[in-house]
């Protein structure tokens, strides 16, 4: 289960354990996918989550962190419900589920479960991180794939709102959120938490750090005292999903849909011309003003901005377009990017739009962009040169 839209360390050896005494740690070899596979994969869990009629609406992924049903996870995967099963990797179930604690800025949830002699992992730290360390996530893909072992690197940090996240390499899917990134050495790095569909392996986790410091003893309450209604839907918006990973998102999947405003007449004229005409004029509080609620949320990935920012993506009140994605810089909190994605558009519309001064730039996936040389924007094109999106900054 997923929030619509965002948008990973190094230490020593991770221990499952099968005991509440953690044994000592000290300087290790690396070990093989194979050994951190069977020393970590029986404390992974599988988070099921129901809506108000009792049904499964969704799954995530979680870790326990002690021996009496510690687990860390997403917050957006239990945020969304009052009612949640874990099953552990030998499919026990547990069907009451508490909260220990929150931090809904880093998407961070403590849940616990009633159990002792679990297995569980060691935390390693997050603050040693370095851009190209091997790391690898273990999850529940899609809800039902349990315990999936991914390989990958570090490829970046990137800086969020109030916050730090690693940028990773190690593939993750829809039932992902709330798994752990381990190290080379098997220690838990990293929470995953979010990933750019549109991208290729734009994948992202919250440093296991701050986590730590939520792992105080504290006072177990239900799921419905942090329970968050799901936007009010009405009008379908079926989009690209770049959402936290979770099985069914709610607010990014092919029937995510939400109220619209009408759009006011400057904005039927174009919707795209006229929001674009925004940049550098609309705050990330103006544009609900016009758009209504965003849909999805994710971090902005771009190589040329250190500083970063957040998307958040809205239907296109003129149905014109699919969707827009508007960017706004974290520190400015201005609109920097305008992402719009076609219902049906060509590049040869396109060259009949706004000419053929332009670039192009292939990608692994056979996509490739046309980066214009007279103006500010992007053409994302498939293989039939049909059009994915337009970039204008």
């Amino acid at each position: 289960m997923a929030r619509n839209r965002l948008w990973v360390p190094l230490s020593v050896l991770v221990v499952f354990l099968s005991s509440s005494s953690p044994v000592c740690k000290g300087q290790t070899p690396p070990l093989s996918a194979a050994d951190i596979y069977k020393k970590t994969s029986p404390a992974v869990v599988l988070i099921e989550t129901y809506n108000l009629k009792g049904e499964v609406s969704g799954s995530g992924s979680g870790f326990l962190v002690s021996a009496d049903g510690v687990i860390l996870t997403n917050f957006h995967v239990v945020a969304h419900t009052k009612q949640a099963t874990v099953r552990l990797a030998n499919q026990d179930a547990y069907d009451t589920v508490e909260v220990l604690d929150v931090d809904k800025r880093k998407d961070i949830a403590v849940i616990k479960i009633k159990a002792i002699g679990l297995p569980y992992l060691a935390l390693g730290r997050s603050n040693a991180i370095e851009v190209g360390q091997t790391i690898y996530s273990l999850s529940n893909p899609l809800g039902v794939l349990q315990n999936t072992l991914s390989q990958g690197i570090v490829s970046g940090i990137r800086q969020g709102d109030g916050y730090h996240y690693f940028q990773i390499t190690a593939p993750i899917s829809h039932g992902s959120s709330g798994s752990p990134i381990f190290d080379s050495s098997g220690e838990v790095i990293g929470i995953a938490v979010a990933i750019i569909e549109e991208g290729q392996n734009l994948n992202f986790a919250v440093p296991i750090d701050y986590a730590r410091g939520m792992l105080s003893p504290g006072q177990a309450r239900s799921l419905e005292s942090i329970y968050e209604p799901e936007p009010e839907k009405s009008t379908p918006v079926q989009g690209a999903s770049s959402a936290a990973p979770g099985s069914t998102p709610p607010n990014a999947s092919a029937t995510a849909s939400v109220a619209m405003p009408t759009p006011s007449n400057e904005m039927k004229n174009g919707s795209l011309v006229y929001i674009s005409g925004k940049i550098g004029k609309w705050t990330d509080q103006d544009a609900p003003q016009e758009l209504g609620s965003p849909v999805r949320h994710r971090p902005l990935y771009d190589p040329k901005n250190p500083i970063g920012g957040d998307v958040y993506a809205y239907p296109d009140p003129t149905h014109a377009l699919r969707e827009f994605e508007l960017a706004f810089d974290n520190k400015t909190h201005l609109l920097t990017n305008v992402f719009g994605y076609p219902l049906s558009m060509t590049w040869q519309q396109c060259k009949q739009l706004w000419g053929e001064n332009a670039s192009s730039a292939k990608q692994p996936n056979g996509t490739h962009f046309r980066l214009y040389r007279d103006r500010h924007l992007n053409v994302l094109l498939d293989k039939s040169d049909k059009v994915l999106s337009l970039g204008i900054y």
